[in-house]
Parts: structure tokens; sequence; C-alpha cells
């Protein structure tokens, strides 16, 4: 829990500037920021079916300190220089350290937690990691317009601060008795039909929860015309998520957690929507506000399936296959996010993107259907 509250500052006051500080300050297109955060998706989640088979066979705790620290490194680099070169190095380097911690943290706590009580510890998780967006809003409006590079630099020590806390820290976690041969591994993840389906629909969320770092962003400027106003996104985000996110879970949990799912996704839609047609701060607050419900109903839902269909001695190749969904759910939404951005407004059609993420949401909420008589387990099927 202490290095989720450490990596949700250091993530969160670094990435929903550096589009901002691309965009303005270095004179990119959105199109190059949006690539260069596709990019950094990509080399994040796309490996992490790899890195989870790695952690499941070497253990939790080295798989951890890697990762932060290639993480740090990556996030210090973006105050090395203004080349497209190095930044999209910096962006690939930082992606590989996430590749390496994020399926291995969720399978710790997985395995460091009781079933019964699984869901409920991800939801506090969850609150532990908006109370550091808070700080983290607070950090980056601060020092964004003083020194992004600053903030670089102190984003990376945060971020190597994890590494050397997990180290020496958390207890080893190996999971595998025998080691299990890679093949056996793959072939279990990939032959979970109703694991593999699940997957697939949670590309949509991805693409829509993605839009916090390019067009979300971008929109809130466009109403204040302040580079500092990207905080509010956070704190109004992260609040909601501290004082909402445990009783959402514990109402979530009395229903079938797909048709929870499902209801995620109509709210996010509809944010979205709310976003795009904001005209004042307040309808834009409206907005964050369905979005960040939306996400508050899927999230401890989607960690609940993934930990309940994932074999014990698979816990973090299964995470990393979930994380495919935002390899490519998210890689797709930044990487055609600047562009939807840039022709819409040629186009005369503005809110082209928004119109975008809610068909994804009806998509997304139509893929999910079948999966209520297909999952198994408490609320699966109900």
């Amino acid at each position: 829990m202490s290095n989720s509250f450490l990596m949700s500052i250091g993530f969160y006051a670094l990435i929903p500037n550096l589009s901002v500080y691309l965009t303005h300050s270095l004179s990119w297109s959105p199109l190059l920021a949006g690539v260069l955060l596709m990019v950094r998706q990509f080399s994040q989640q796309g490996p992490m079916m790899l890195t989870g088979m790695i952690s499941d066979r070497v253990g939790y705790r080295a798989t951890l300190t890697l990762g932060f620290l290639l993480r740090g490194i990556g996030f210090a680099m973006f105050a090395l220089g203004t080349s497209p070169l190095l930044m999209f190095v910096s962006a690939i380097i930082a992606g590989i350290g996430g590749s390496l911690f994020e399926p291995t943290g969720d399978a710790a706590l997985t395995t460091l937690t009781d079933a019964t009580w699984r869901s409920r510890t991800y939801a506090v998780k969850k609150v532990i990691d908006n109370l550091g967006i808070v700080v983290s809003a607070l950090i980056g409006s601060l020092l964004v317009n003083v020194s992004f590079h600053l903030l670089s630099v102190l984003s990376g020590a945060l971020f190597a601060a994890a590494g050397i806390i997990t180290y020496f820290r958390l207890p080893a976690i190996n999971v595998q008795v025998k080691p299990v041969a890679w093949t056996h591994m793959w072939k279990t993840v990939t032959r979970d039909k109703p694991f593999v389906h699940f997957v697939a629909v949670m590309i949509g969320y991805f693409f829509m929860f993605m839009q916090l770092y390019l067009a979300i962003p971008a929109r809130i400027v466009e109403i204040t015309h302040e580079a500092s106003s990207v905080s509010i996104v956070f704190l109004v985000l992260s609040g909601m998520m501290i004082v909402l996110q445990v009783p959402i879970n514990v109402l979530v949990a009395k229903f079938n957690v797909i048709r929870s799912v499902q209801t995620g996704f109509l709210l996010m839609g509809t944010g979205l929507l709310v976003l795009g047609s904001a005209a004042h701060v307040t309808v834009f607050v409206c907005g964050i506000a369905l979005f960040a419900i939306g996400l508050m109903t899927i999230e401890p839902a989607s960690f609940d399936v993934t930990s309940r269909l994932a074999n014990p001695e698979m816990t973090a190749t299964y995470f990393g296959f979930y994380y495919l969904a935002m390899a490519i759910g998210g890689g797709i939404s930044q990487g055609t996010g600047g562009l939807l951005m840039q022709v819409g407004s040629s186009i005369g059609l503005p809110g082209l993107i928004w119109w975008i993420g809610a068909f994804v949401a009806l998509l997304s909420m139509a893929g999910a259907g079948p999966l209520r008589k297909s999952l198994p387990g408490k609320g699966a099927a109900e």
C-alpha cells in the first residue's frame, strides 16, 4: 500500500502534464504527443504477458524492484532534453518498467490477501491510490509552471524510493513450487475462453480511460486557457474515489458483476459526451463525476474477475494477459486521440472524439452481455 501511494504520486504528477508540456512548451502537434503516449502505453502493456510469466517463475519481489527502478530512470530522463528521440527513449524505458511491476503488483496483492476480502482490499488500495493523486495534483500544479524538468526528476525519485522499499520490506513471494513450463502457462491462459472474452471487452474500457491523459486534459485547458487547470480533472476524480470507492464496491458486490461492468460503461460513455459538450467548468466537473463513477464501478469488478479466474500458480501471468486490453485499447486511444482531435477541428466536428468514445461504450456494453452466463462464482451468473 505504501508503494501504491508513492507510485500514484509519481505517475499522476507527471503523465497528465506531459501532454500539455509537449504541445505547449515544446510546440509538438497533438498527433505527435499522442504517438509518444501510445509508445509508452505499448511499451508497458504490450510485454505484460511475458513479464507476468517471468514474475511467476522468478518471484515477485525481484521483478517489482527492477520495474520500479526502470520507471524511475525513464521518468527522470524526460528532464534531460527536448528532442523527440530522447523523449521517445525515455517513454520506452518508463513503459518497460511498468510492464514489470504492474501485473506483478496485482498478483502480489492477490496472493497476500484472503479471497473473501480481496475485492474490498483492492477498493482500499484504490482509495490510497487516489490519496496519492490528490498529492500529485498539488505537486503537479505547483511545479508544471515552474520547472517541468524538476517535476520529472521528482517523479522518477518516487519510483526509485518504491523500488528500495520493495526490496527491503516486501516478503518473498514465490508461487510456483516447481517451475511451470512456459508453453503450459501460455496455453492455460489463452485457452480460458471466458477470460479471453472478458479481456476483449475491457479493450473498450481502456480506450475510454486513456482519454484522461490526452483529450480530457486538452479539453479543460481549452475551457480555462490555463495549463495548471489540468489538476482540476484529477482532484475531482481522486476526491470522488476517496469518498465513494469503498461504498460503491460494497454495492457492486451485491449484483451480477458483469451487469455492474455494463453499467460502468454506460456511465463512462455518458460522462465523455458531457465533457465534450461542456462550455463551463461546472458542466465539465459534472462530466468528470459521471466518468469517475463509471471507473469506480468497473475497476474492482475487473480485478475480482481476473483474480477469481486465475490459476494460483499463474496469477501474474493472468494479470499480464489482462493488461493486453490496456495495451490495445489504450494504445489505440492515445494513438488516434490526437488525430481525431485534429480531424474533428478541421472538418467542423470538434466533438468527434467524444462521440467515438460514447460509441465504444455502447459496443463494450453489448460485448459484455454473454459473459453473464459464462463466468463462475458469486455475482457472476445469478
